[in-house]
């Protein structure tokens, strides 16, 4: 009898084993609420750098798809290293590569390369791009590391003209919501660019997703900065859901745009700019951004086996040094964004009024033990991350007047070295802050009723704040990557009621317009642009897919 028993036991126990190794792995809970992104419950900030698997000197991964395994698995060890939390790619990963990424333990902004210059009218277009969709889905739906696909890239607003708007949305929305069904509750966005398609309106995905380059000659860049351009497909948009900057860089190559920054920048300038794009995007609000990129796309120029001096070629934080290179080299601005991802500190923000409490929130790397807050040569606060590397808390101020704020964030390790420091500068008050105003103005609505747009822009200031002495704006017909133009105007910082005129010859071929505007207003050393935009269209071509 004994020995009965102890065989059935023994049955009942690898039963139970066998049911446990059968028994899938939990899934990750995606959930997108207050404008972020909630991982298995835990808020997420998504640090994902642009990576193209296939695309080492003398590949291209448009052309001919290379699948190097290890040399991607080394490329996921040193983005880990480097303090990303995931990756964001262009076009899809196989399953093979996909199963490094999880196996990483990075999470992954997924691509589905759905050309963006074909005919979204064509009904065979539309069956192929679906059946590609669920040929990729069928194994992308199995991991979890996929936090948010990415179904097309800076689709560009004359192509959306000439094949309509209404069957643009229509294969947006079919990719969506085949998306949503095979692998339900991840996220589904284009990227877009704030360039040519900030007037997109983008509710009918999940997330506002959308590239966007510091370059001062560019629109709303020149005139209210690169955080407020960030800051402004939100507003728009209504707000709500979480803003994903799926692009931004600098390219080092030795020619380029100059003052522009499309190019020509030192390593030095590279490894700055990064870190102060970071600064800004966390200013702007955002839930996510993928800095571009992990390496030099060597088949950019159209010669994959040569390293063309052309600025699309040189955006890498990784360079390789010639064409037999398969492991490449960190530069400046790889080193600069793993020590400023030690801390990404989302709240407080620069240019921004709190009433008195000031939320201090932000998402650690697990070398960090301590956040501490300096203000006025002392501590004013510190705290602990949690297991997931998150802090939050408040600073208060109450009772106390007007007053501009340099708060300095220390991030300190386990042996208390310090890490990694910066600064923020905000407002705070008791009361709430009566800003100056800036309104654009023209009695156009249609460009196909126009010849010239005359626009009028009024400030006011009967405030506490000091205006500056310079009014920019900006004419931007959307058809490509032209910047616009761009104009400056002498304004009097004294004068509390002002307004400037002026007028844009409307070319024939301009069927989107962006009309931009910005001044700068100071108190102490709290800074701050304020600014405004509107876009005029010919016609209602664009009615389906634009912002209303």
């Amino acid at each position: 009898m004994k020995s009965f028993l102890h065989r059935c036991t023994l049955l009942a126990l690898l039963a139970c084993c066998a049911t446990a190794l059968a028994a899938p792995a939990p899934r990750t809970k995606i959930e997108i609420k207050d404008g972020w992104y909630y991982i298995d419950g835990h808020k997420f900030f998504v640090n994902a750098i642009g990576y193209e698997p296939g695309a080492r000197p003398g590949e291209d991964p448009y052309k001919q798809r290379v699948s190097n395994l290890p040399e991607i698995r080394q490329d996921l060890n040193n983005i880990k290293d480097a303090g990303f939390s995931g990756i964001r790619t262009w076009s899809e990963m196989t399953e093979d590569e996909l199963k490094l990424v999880q196996a990483s333990g990075l999470k992954i902004v997924f691509g589905i390369w759905t050309k963006p210059d074909e005919d979204f009218g064509d009904p065979k277009v539309v069956e192929r791009d679906l059946e590609s969709a669920k040929r990729i889905l069928a194994y992308t739906k199995k991991y979890d590391c996929v936090i948010t696909y990415l179904i097309m890239n800076e689709p560009m607003p004359a192509h959306i003209r000439k094949v309509g708007a209404q069957s643009t949305l229509d294969l947006w929305i079919k990719l969506r919501d085949l998306i949503h069904r095979e692998h339900p509750g991840v996220p589904v966005a284009i990227s877009g660019n704030t360039a040519i398609t900030g007037w997109l309106n983008l509710n009918v995905f999940d997330v506002y997703a959308h590239n966007t380059y510091d370059y001062t000659t560019e629109g709303s860049n020149f005139t209210h900065g690169y955080a407020n351009t960030n800051r402004f497909v939100a507003e728009l948009n209504g707000g709500g859901k979480p803003v994903l900057v799926t692009e931004f860089g600098r390219s080092v190559s030795r020619q380029g745009a100059g003052a522009g920054q499309y190019g020509g920048n030192t390593l030095e300038t590279q490894a700055r700019a990064m870190t102060r794009a970071y600064r800004d995007l966390l200013d702007s609000g955002v839930a996510g951004l993928c800095p571009f990129i992990y390496s030099d796309g060597w088949w950019k120029g159209g010669e994959p086996a040569v390293h063309n001096d052309t600025a699309e070629e040189w955006f890498g934080f990784w360079g390789f040094k010639n064409l037999n290179d398969r492991t490449g080299y960190p530069r400046p601005a790889w080193h600069a964004l793993a020590e400023y991802n030690q801390a990404l500190v989302a709240s407080p923000r620069n240019q921004q009024f709190y009433l008195n409490e000031v939320p201090v929130e932000a998402f650690l790397r697990p070398e960090v033990k301590r956040l501490r807050v300096i203000y006025q040569d002392a501590v004013l606060w510190e705290a602990a991350p949690d297991a997931y590397g998150y802090v939050s808390g408040k600073l208060s101020f109450a009772g106390e007047d007007l007053k501009d704020r340099e708060l300095v964030f220390e991030s300190y390790n386990a042996q208390s070295r310090l890490l990694k420091y910066e600064s923020v500068v905000v407002l705070t008050g008791k009361e709430p802050i009566v800003w100056p105003t800036l309104e654009l103005r023209t009695p156009v609505t249609d460009l196909d009723k126009a010849k010239e747009v005359p626009v009028e822009y009024e400030i006011a200031n009967n405030t506490v704040f000091s205006l500056g002495s310079e009014l920019r704006y900006v004419f931007a017909p959307h058809k490509g990557w032209e910047p616009g133009e761009t104009h400056q105007q002498t304004i009097d910082p004294k004068r509390k009621q002002q307004s400037v005129s002026d007028t844009f010859p409307l070319p024939d071929d301009c069927f989107v317009l962006g009309l931009y505007a910005g001044a700068d207003i100071r108190y102490g050393k709290f800074t701050k642009t304020i600014y405004g935009q509107k876009f005029l269209f010919r016609g209602t071509w664009a009615d389906p897919i634009r912002i209303k």
